[in-house]
C-alpha cells in the first residue's frame, strides 16, 4: 500500500525557516532567549534519557562517541549532552556532537546559544547530580538531501520534528552531489521519501537512529524506516502521555529508535 503524503505546507519551505532563525538569533543577540524548542524541554528530556540508557559506556582512553543530530535547529537537544546526571553522578563521557541545519541562521544560533552555555555552566551544575561531559561541537549549514557526507558515519542520529517538516514539501530532488540523478517516478523523489535513505547511510553498522514524531503514529514511523533496503530493525520506543477519544486511545507524539543491522 502506497504511503499517504502530507499535504504541503509553508512549514516544509526552507524561506519559512531561514525567517523563523534569522529572527530568533536577532532575539537571542538582544534578549539571550534561546528561541522554541521543538516538542518542548520534556521530549527533549526523553530523548536525552533513552540515549543514556541505550549509548555505549566507554572509557576515557576510547573515542568519543559521535551523534549527530539531523536539522539541528537552536541546538537545544545536541547541548543536552555537554552534562550527564543521576544520582550519584554517572562517569564523565566523551561526545563528538555535530548539528546540521539547510539554515545559516540555525548554525549561528546554536553556535551561539553553546558558547553562552558553557559560560555558566560549570556555576550553575548540581554537582550531587550532574557531571560535565567532555564534549566537542561543530555545527554545520548542509542540505541533508543533497550533501555528499564521503562516508562519515555516527554512532546515533537524532532527527526531533526534521522528518515532519520535510514531509510537508512537495519539491522533488532530482540530484544530490554523491548521485547524478534520483529516479524515483521518473522526475525525482519527495524528501518524504529520500530523507530515510539518506539517513540510513548515516548511521554507521550497529549505531542507532531515534526520532520524534507528530505528523506520524509510531506504526507509521516503523513502517516507513524499517524497509528492507534501509537495514534498520525496530530497536525501542519512548512513552509519551496518552489520550482517549471515541473507544480509541493514542498520543500526539511519539518517539521510536532503530537500530543499524
Amino acid at each position: 500500500m502506497a504511503e499517504e503524503e502530507l499535504p504541503p505546507s509553508k512549514l516544509g519551505t526552507k524561506s519559512h525557516w531561514d525567517e523563523v532563525y534569522e529572527r530568533e538569533v536577532r532575539v537571542f543577540n538582544d534578549v539571550g532567549d534561546e528561541g522554541e524548542v521543538w516538542f518542548g524541554e520534556t521530549a527533549v528530556k526523553k530523548m536525552r534519557r533513552w540515549a543514556s540508557k541505550h549509548l555505549p559506556r566507554r572509557s576515557p582512553d576510547d573515542p568519543a562517541i559521535r551523534i549527530l543530530e539531523c536539522g539541528s535547529g537552536n541546538g537545544t537537544l545536541l547541548l543536552s549532552f555537554l552534562t550527564s546526571s543521576g544520582s550519584p553522578p554517572p562517569e564523565k563521557q566523551k561526545f563528538h556532537l555535530t548539528g546540521i541545519d539547510y539554515c545559516d541562521s540555525a548554525t549561528i544560533l546554536a553556535s551561539s546559544i553553546e558558547t553562552s552555555r558553557r559560560e555558566t555552566l560549570s556555576e550553575e551544575i548540581d554537582e550531587d547530580e550532574e557531571i560535565l561531559n567532555d564534549v566537542e561541537c561543530e555545527w554545520r549549514t548542509a542540505d541533508l538531501l543533497r550533501k555528499d557526507f564521503k562516508g562519515e558515519t555516527w554512532d546515533l542520529v537524532m532527527d526531533k520534528g526534521t522528518y515532519d517538516a520535510l514531509c510537508l514539501s512537495q519539491e522533488k530532488i532530482t540530484s544530490t552531489e554523491d548521485e547524478e540523478s534520483l529516479k524515483g517516478d521518473g522526475d525525482g523523489m519527495l524528501p518524504s521519501q529520500l530523507y530515510p535513505e539518506r539517513i540510513a547511510k548515516l548511521v554507521k553498522k550497529g549505531g542507532l537512529f531515534l526520532i520524534t514524531s507528530c505528523n506520524f503514529t509510531e506504526e507509521e514511523i516503523r513502517a516507513r524506516y524499517t524497509k528492507e533496503e534501509l537495514g534498520f530493525e525496530f530497536h525501542s520506543s519512548v512513552p509519551h502521555p496518552s489520550f482517549a477519544f471515541g473507544g480509541k486511545s493514542g498520543t500526539t507524539v511519539c518517539t521510536v529508535a532503530f537500530k543499524k543491522i
